[in-house]
């Protein structure tokens, strides 16, 4: 229900279609709804409100569906929950899911006693790192925007110095690729040119028969309609870069106001929270004592509040805001790289313009149809120049990406220059809240070692524990000491709960204060050991506010103080009484 990936169940469970739970997500209570299915990677519907009123509802819309992979324009339903439980969700080789996070919150029975991990055959140690410093809360936002952003810039990096490459390679002189000195070259071409325009007219006036052809009228036609229609696609590509830029600040505005909104809903919420903390033990106005109310109703008004509901709509729309951000942040990447394309295209435009008008201004004082050989001549010249011309402006296109390039990649390393300084100073941060972390769980795991009946002298007498959860291995002593296999199972148990305990006392921890453990006793365990464990489990957490976190433990060996208790839910079963937990 929580997000695991699991297929493999009995005959009983695949008789049921859907399951149900209510979760207080750091405050916002949420129904969640999933398939029982064979089939892996089941999706999850999210009603934001209390199950009450989510089965009450007849409409879908109601529901959001969530699938179990993050897809381009679809968060998955692990990036929702994470978002409403403060976990950073982390992009790279290891994928980190919901599913991954209860292999340390859900303790199996089919795990090997020497695994803290559930077991899962394909498995990697950084997969299991990241999962225990997102949960014991090494890591920190920051820290994970910022090697995001270093790896989105290493990889633009590379494709930029990819197509520099490329460019260089297209000519052995790097002056080609200065946009200054292709405009020079192409300034002196259309001196010559006009030289060359000036010797053509001188020699035309010196004739004294002059006669209009057909073809030299048809010649200024084009040239003319050739003008006019770079003058046109030079007008559109203005139009189209000015309202490209007003599209992009538009964008830019859109974005600063949907962050605003976010940052808005999250300061609601904890003001909501550490608000409904304060208590009121006398009247503001006449300052007389209060007289203490339900927790559902106002201390002062004596009404019934209801803020389950205002926190839910403030996560939906929360959630539907992070959507537009996305979608908006992928528009404005495809605006600039259509304003940069569009801007180098007005540039070679610009060049093709000014060589047409020159044409046409020649042109029209082009009145000699009847040519010489010397004046033949030099009409090829003049067409050559202007093939140069051609050339050089597309080079100029080119040349002027080139430069961009060049600008942009100086950018793109002095960012990653300081991505890399801001990186250490946060990691060396990590690993003094990873080292104070690690005490504290250490010290939980140790109390409940000493408190064990006397069946294992290295509990009893360890001064030290330390977890390796890349390696999946618990020592003690700097020992990986080998125990039966019932202190195995004990040692597991006992770490996992003292995760647990620590991440009640540590704010830091992003532990979701939920455990669950699937048998208390398992692996020839003895039924006085297994029920003074459970001693041990309830005695500690009575030491905490019962409203800040949830134990499920399922046990043979209950002991007789707290059966049939509060603590106790639904009837006793085995397969001699037939009443099992799926009684269908």
């Amino acid at each position: 229900m929580l997000g695991g990936s699991f297929t493999n169940w009995v005959e009983e469970a695949l008789e049921c279609e859907f399951v149900y739970a209510e979760v207080n997500l750091n405050g916002t209570i949420a129904t969640l709804k999933r398939e029982v299915s064979t089939s892996p990677n089941q999706p999850m519907f999210i009603f934001w409100g209390v199950m009450k009123e989510a089965l009450k509802t007849s409409e879908s819309i109601q529901w959001s569906k969530f699938p179990y992979s993050t897809t381009s324009d679809k968060k998955s339903f692990s990036n929702v929950l994470f978002e409403n439980l403060n976990i950073p969700i982390v992009y790279g080789d290891a994928n980190i899911t919901m599913h991954q996070l209860l292999r340390l919150l859900y303790i199996d029975q089919d795990s090997p006693t020497n695994s803290l991990f559930l077991y899962e055959q394909f498995d990697s140690s950084l997969t299991r790192n990241t999962i225990a410093e997102l949960l014991l809360g090494i890591y920190n936002e920051k820290l994970y925007s910022n090697r995001l952003e270093k790896r989105n810039v290493i990889k633009k990096n590379d494709l930029l110095e990819g197509e520099i490459k490329g460019m260089k390679q297209l000519t052995d002189n790097t002056l080609l690729l200065l946009p200054a000195h292709l405009l020079t070259v192409i300034d002196n071409l259309r001196i010559e040119k006009d030289k060359i325009g000036l010797q053509i007219e001188g020699l035309k006036s010196k004739k004294k028969k002059v006669v209009y052809t057909k073809k030299t009228k048809l010649e200024f036609q084009k040239l003319r309609e050739n003008n006019l229609k770079l003058r046109q696609k030079n007008k559109d590509i203005n139009e189209n870069i000015y309202a490209l830029e007003y599209e992009i600040e538009d964008t830019t505005f859109f974005l600063d106001m949907l962050n605003s909104k976010i940052e808005a809903i999250r300061n609601s919420l904890n003001t909501k929270e550490k608000l409904s903390n304060i208590p009121l033990p006398f009247c503001p106005e006449c300052l007389s004592e209060l007289e203490p109310t339900s927790d559902d109703n106002c201390s002062l008004c004596k009404h019934s509040i209801d803020n389950q509901s205002s926190t839910s709509s403030l996560s939906k729309m929360q959630q539907e805001i992070s959507f537009q951000i996305i979608e908006s942040k992928k528009i404005k990447e495809r605006q600039i790289v259509k304003l940069d394309e569009l801007k180098a295209l007005e540039t070679k435009v610009n060049q093709e313009l000014i060589s047409s008008q020159k044409e046409v201004n020649t042109a029209l004082n082009d009145v000699q149809s009847l040519r010489d050989e010397r004046i033949d001549r030099l009409l090829i010249e003049k067409g050559e120049i202007d093939g140069q011309i051609l050339q050089f402006s597309t080079m100029l296109e080119t040349a002027t990406k080139y430069q961009k390039y060049l600008e942009d990649l100086e950018k793109f390393k002095t960012r990653r220059k300081t991505l890399n300084e801001l990186i250490d100073v946060q990691e060396k941060k990590q690993k003094e809240l990873a080292s104070s972390t690690a005490e504290k769980i250490e010290n939980f795991a140790l109390d409940l070692l000493h408190e064990d009946l006397n069946r294992e002298d290295g509990f009893k007498d360890s001064k030290s524990l330390r977890i390796d959860y890349g390696s999946n291995s618990i020592y003690i002593d700097d020992k990986q000491k080998r125990f039966s296999a019932s202190s195995n199972f004990y040692l597991k148990n006992t770490v996992r709960f003292a995760l647990f305990f620590a991440s009640l006392e540590l704010k830091e921890m992003r532990f979701p204060r939920f455990i669950l453990c699937d048998n208390m006793e398992d692996n020839g365990i003895e039924e006085k050991r297994a029920k003074n464990f459970q001693r041990l489990i309830v005695k500690t957490s009575e030491e905490y506010p019962k409203n800040d976190f949830q134990i499920i433990y399922t046990t043979s060996y209950i002991p007789k103080e707290f059966d049939n208790t509060t603590y106790c839910i639904g009837e006793y079963y085995s397969n001699e009484n037939n009443n099992k937990t799926l009684n269908i």
